[in-house]
């Protein structure tokens, strides 16, 4: 009996560390543990700490699987030493000691001792846990191989681990925004970054309204004279209208044409193929597209197959690092927005709902309907509005101040009561 004794509280102790450090390892923050190893002398084991954090994972799953049954078995013994002729009190017994050291020395100790001293735990695991990783290495590879065919068979999502370096990124941005380490243009950019995997072309793009393009019938002058007036060295070519776009003309592919009769030239001979992309597609994937094609501009059709707007690499950086003055655009642009005091505003009706609730630290609807502030405002008004128009919204009144036929093109933003948050914070 007292060697029973002793294997159930050993394996309770064991399963408590590792259960620990199971939790750690879910919990840790990079930049605490880099940190507390760099203070240790010790900087050198996180390379290769990072890359082995699943098969740790696999591990300590393992051990405390394999200890927990070595506690029931401990708990049995016991109670048929307590109980010999009685099995219903043996199994009764076993199992409500056994379930009580298993709660307490496999969830309770280890749930609080691993979320609240992760770092602490891992650094002075570390050794032990390569050690553990060294000789479970013929069992880990077995369970990798099966790993992914699990995954796949119950729908789980084989880039999960990419997902989850984007959030211990973010949060180590928001610990170093924290203690001021980084600044807001920083911040800001990284976190762009990250988001572009979940921003579709549609966010990007330059709508159709805004978007130049000439017709296919255009002669060798006209041409010259639009690259000349607008500055694009890229160029949708369309016939009839911009919804039947034939190709992208390249500035520099006129040069061959200098010494050309305008009478021999036609455009449709100049373009090149367009590369046509869904509203749909995400950012990420348009980016290595762009890559792989080698291109800059890509034509946005929408689910009718009408042009929604185009796309360029420059339209994407923008999202990143904010807008890019090249020397062909007014040296001073009209801003999208414009603050005049700590109740009113002025905003360029193409900006989006969520710069505008970063802006402002408000939260209008978003919707799938609309992403700038416009859409937002035909949405709520339900028809085109005319200048002068306004609506209320929880504390703000939106006011049309610019318009034209079809669309909205600015919009004052007042702040109703004075002593709430102000809008130029």
């Amino acid at each position: 009996m007292n060697l029973a004794i002793t294997i159930a509280i050993v394996s309770s102790l064991f399963t408590c560390y590792f259960a620990a450090c199971q939790v750690a390892l879910k919990s840790f923050s990079r930049r605490k543990l880099e940190d507390l190893l760099q203070t240790k002398g010790r900087p050198h084991q996180l390379e290769n700490f990072y890359r082995r954090i699943p098969k740790h994972q696999m591990i300590m799953g393992i051990l405390r699987t394999a200890l927990t049954m070595i506690i029931l078995l401990a708990s049995l013994s016991i109670a048929r030493f307590e109980f010999p002729n009685d099995d219903t009190y043996q199994y009764v017994s076993a199992f409500i000691f056994g379930g009580i050291l298993i709660i307490i020395f496999n969830v309770v100790i280890p749930a609080s001792w691993g979320t609240y001293k992760p770092e602490w735990i891992l650094s002075w695991s570390m050794p032990i846990l390569s050690l553990l990783q060294f000789l479970f290495t013929p069992i880990t590879a077995l369970l990798s191989i099966f790993d992914p065919i699990v995954r796949r068979i119950s729908g789980a999502d084989l880039e999960e681990n990419d997902s989850e370096i984007a959030d211990e990124v973010l949060s180590t941005i928001e610990e170093h925004d924290e203690s001021d380490t980084v600044d807001e243009e920083q911040k800001e950019m990284l976190e762009a970054i990250l988001d572009i995997s979940d921003t579709d072309a549609g966010e990007v793009m330059t709508p159709r309204t805004d978007v130049h393009g000439i017709p296919v019938s255009s002669s060798l002058q006209q041409v010259r004279d639009y690259i000349i007036d607008f500055g694009h060295s890229r160029i949708p070519v369309y016939e009839n209208n911009l919804d039947n776009i034939l190709g992208i003309l390249y500035a520099k592919d006129l040069l061959k044409f200098i010494d050309t009769p305008p009478t021999d030239f036609d455009l449709r001979q100049v373009v090149r193929e367009p590369l046509l992309i869904p509203e749909t597609k995400t950012v990420q994937d348009l980016l290595a597209e762009f890559k792989t094609q080698k291109i800059h501009l890509a034509i946005v059709v929408d689910e009718y197959g009408g042009t929604a707007g185009i796309v360029t690499v420059e339209d994407i950086v923008e999202e990143i690092i904010g807008d890019i003055q090249d020397e062909y655009e007014l040296e001073e642009e009209p801003q999208q927005i414009t603050i005049h005091d700590a109740n009113t505003a002025d905003i360029d009706a193409r900006t989006h709902i969520d710069d505008i609730n970063d802006e402002f630290d408000i939260e209008l609807p978003e919707d799938e309907d609309y992403d700038t502030l416009g859409g937002y405002v035909f949405s709520t008004l339900g028809h085109i509005p005319t200048v002068g128009e306004s609506f209320e919204f929880e504390n703000l009144r939106f006011t049309v101040t610019a318009a034209e036929r079809t669309k909205v093109l600015s919009v004052r933003l007042e702040r109703l009561t004075p002593d709430t948050k102000p809008l130029d914070q």
